[in-house]
């Protein structure tokens, strides 16, 4: 009897000494170092760093300083997820993802830039704006790509705005930006800043070197099938594309040559001729065989309820932002197909 006592403790003890160092070999380390891609003569010493956990949202698992030589390490970190290192150096955020190796070491040499506040050696790729009507509004959506050639290269990082984009006459709501840096594939959401003067609007998201694309959608209104479009430039648009929908929308202005036009999938892509920064045009949209505007969302009042009106869900609520966003995606890719197959 007291060997099978004896028998059963020991099994105990080992349930709970088994997890423990289960859990110890799910430990990982990271070392590295901040890598000045500027000047490397400059160490980046006492910057702040975090480790991210990727997973069930953005959470900050752990945090530490680059010691005298810019050289980091940080123990206690889960191996079994996602994990990206990141840090803010002079004004703009720099990130990269780990990768353990299966004794659970991560190494990271993570890039970073000194900034600069002109904007030589960057200059706007081209810009292409998709508008559609539906309903008693019309939806843009402009692409502007910045890329960053600066020599030796720096980030742009202005507070006044990195981006800035004309407020459209009768704006309907803030318009939203969008923002994918060099090498990502994963857009940032942003929240458009206005001008003290309401002119316009900017963001001060970081040029890092490399191609920085925005996407900025703002809705207007198209009352009795009729918008005049009036847009400031303030950059230098070496290439210009707009593309409607329908297809059957009169577009009207200076220079306008229509390039493309799908029956199929009901949109027209015209080119412009390049404009100048600090230059203002005007764009007439008229006319179309309008989608309708989907209906919102009712929900039956019940007998003696009071009167209160049901807030939409985010489908219904974002139907006129969701689909336009496709269809311009959509544009955008036969505009690239366009601008870059005979390209080398």
């Amino acid at each position: 009897m007291k060997a099978k006592r004896l028998a059963i403790f020991l099994i105990l003890i080992s349930m709970m000494v088994l997890p423990v160092s289960g859990y110890s070999q799910q430990k990982g380390v990271v070392e590295g170092r901040l890598a000045n891609r500027t000047d490397s003569a400059i160490i980046a010493r006492g910057v702040p760093l975090e480790i991210v956990g990727l997973s069930g949202g953005m959470s900050i698992l752990q945090s530490a300083t680059t010691d005298s030589s810019g050289k980091f390490r940080i123990e206690g970190l889960p191996v079994g997820e996602p994990l990206m290192i990141r840090t803010n150096y002079k004004g703009a955020n720099y990130h990269a993802q780990l990768h353990f190796n299966d004794a659970g070491k991560a190494s990271v040499e993570l890039e970073v830039y000194e900034p600069t506040s002109s904007m030589a050696g960057i200059h706007v790729d081209g810009i292409q704006i998709a508008f559609e009507a539906i309903g008693s509004r019309l939806i843009s959506v402009e692409t502007i790509s910045f890329n960053n050639k600066t020599n030796p290269p720096k980030t742009y990082v202005n507070s006044e705005g990195s981006l800035r984009v004309s407020k459209a006459a009768g704006i309907v709501e803030m318009p939203k930006i969008r923002v994918t840096a060099p090498g990502s594939s994963m857009p940032l959401v942003q929240s458009a800043l206005e001008s003290p003067d309401g002119q316009s609007y900017y963001s001060q998201y970081p040029l890092r070197p490399g191609i920085t694309t925005f996407e900025v959608q703002q809705v207007l209104p198209y009352q009795n099938r009729s918008y005049t479009f009036t847009k400031k430039f303030f950059q230098d648009a070496n290439s210009l594309s707009i593309g409607v929908v329908p297809k059957d929308m009169v577009l009207s202005g200076q220079g306008f040559t229509k390039i493309q036009s799908d029956s199929g999938k009901n949109f027209a892509v015209y080119m412009v001729p390049p404009v100048k920064a600090g230059s203002e045009v005007t764009w007439n949209f008229s006319g179309g065989t309008v989608a309708e505007e989907p209906p919102p969302q009712q929900q039956p009042e019940a007998q003696g309820a009071s009167n209160v009106t049901a807030m939409p869900d985010a489908v219904s609520r974002n139907a006129l932002i969701i689909g336009p966003l496709l269809l311009a995606g959509f544009i955008l890719v036969l505009w690239y197909a366009f601008n870059y197959s005979g390209k080398t």
